[in-house]
């Protein structure tokens, strides 16, 4: 392992514990305070705005990244993309604030949480401000560790200083959403005060192009997200405030362990395009070593989950309010390896080996699987049928990508 690729795993290390700690910290303090029902209006809300922060993204998180790392030594050619992505990005903001303020005056169960659902868009913004994207392509860890640390440290600190009632949770999220959207401000004021880039003004053509590039990882993130962050939407419809928040506490544990271990595809992306373009073969093996230790991590990872989920629960959340969240988090005690696994074959095989058609076929039978399930779950079982729904969903995605592998004969040697 070269210097770059070590320096970056120690910042990934640091991310990891950071993205995995606060939340588990946070999570406690605001479950308790806020009480189930605010807090799932909460959860609800920033699960309705992930669409918009999704058509805002749309697969440049990936797509950018590689054209970064193909040019990153030719400044000019890296200003194109630069400012063609971000372009891009803001004209998909400004349209989700169109449909975003449609919508909000169309539906009567989003008007009446407007305000709420306001203070949560706000995080489409930090997703145009913040180009993960460019770090990612240039191997500069750093840069997204930071920007990430010091804000969660700082909104876990607010929100304890200030979040005392049940009724602050507007002020809880307020302060959630203006800690990402300082700290991707404070990103775009470094770019340019270092000079990563250079003005270009894109063409049409350009912005075209950037819109091609990432359609397909687009479409893919829009059907994944047909059965992931679509499950609280659904389920916040088709209930109360309350089982939104019990379920969103075993979501949140979920999501943390997945987040914990998501970037790793993150930092290893870049790296395995750059063996690509020297071999195949080496490609292959970098990318089935970081599968197999993903695998084996989350799958024990999933083992103590469901063993000590009561206590979990019992420690973070407190019974008896949150006690059907143990039955939840015992279902979905192994999603965070299937998930993990998915996004390291999908990401950085699939994608890499020029094979990313397939990506829009496999998650939308994934996506169609989980709507056609999703609302007679919820309606029979409440939230213990959405965990199954995810957890039967995501090892369908599991099957369909390891039948591609096979089709294609990219063999991969985990033993």
């Amino acid at each position: 392992m070269d210097h770059v690729l070590k320096k970056n795993f120690s910042y990934l290390f640091l991310l990891q514990n950071v993205n995995y700690i606060i939340p588990l910290l946070l999570l406690p303090y605001l479950t308790r305070t806020l009480g189930a029902d605010n807090f799932g209006k909460i959860a609800f809300a920033q699960a309705f705005v992930t669409y918009f922060i999704l058509l805002t993204d749309f697969g440049f998180n990936t797509s950018s990244t590689q054209e970064v790392v193909r040019v990153r030594d030719n400044k000019t050619a890296l200003s194109k993309v630069f400012w063609s992505t971000t372009i891009t990005k803001l004209l998909f903001a400004f349209t989700s604030l169109l449909v975003f303020a449609m919508l909000l005056i169309g539906i009567p169960r989003l008007h009446q949480m407007s305000i709420l659902l306001i203070i949560a868009f706000a995080g489409v913004l930090s997703s145009v401000l913040f180009p993960v994207w460019l770090f990612q392509g240039l191997e500069k860890m750093s840069y997204i560790t930071w920007f990430n640390v010091i804000p969660k440290v700082l909104v876990l600190v607010f929100t304890i200083l200030f979040v005392k009632l049940k009724s602050d949770y507007m002020l809880a999220l307020f302060i959630q959403t203006a800690g990402t959207l300082i700290s991707a401000i404070a990103c775009s004021i470094l770019i340019f005060s270092q000079r990563t880039v250079k003005f270009y003004s894109p063409h049409m053509a350009d912005i075209r192009s950037t819109i091609v590039e990432g359609w397909h990882v687009f479409a893919a993130g829009v059907a994944t997200n047909l059965y992931t962050t679509t499950n609280t939407v659904v389920l916040g419809f088709f209930s109360n405030d309350a089982t939104v928040g019990i379920f969103s506490a075993s979501e949140k544990i979920i999501r943390a362990i997945i987040s914990l271990f998501s970037s790793v595809s993150q930092v290893t992306f870049p790296r395995i395009n750059t063996y690509f373009q020297e071999s195949k073969e080496r490609a292959l093996l970098f990318g089935t070593k970081v599968l197999k230790y993903a695998a084996v991590t989350t799958f024990a990872g999933g083992v103590l989950l469901f063993i000590f989920a009561p206590l979990i629960v019992k420690i973070l959340f407190g019974i008896p309010q949150y006690a059907e969240t143990i039955i939840i988090l015992r279902i979905s005690s192994f999603i965070p390896f299937f998930s993990i696994c998915n996004g390291i074959l999908a990401v950085n095989i699939l994608i890499t080996f020029g094979l990313k058609r397939y990506l829009v076929k496999i998650v939308g039978t994934g996506g169609v699987f989980s709507l056609m399930f999703i609302v007679p779950a919820v309606i029979i079982f409440q939230a213990r049928g959405v965990a199954v729904v995810a957890t039967l969903t995501e090892i369908l995605i599991t099957i369909l990508l390891l039948y591609v592998f096979r089709k294609h004969q990219i063999k991969l040697k985990l033993i």
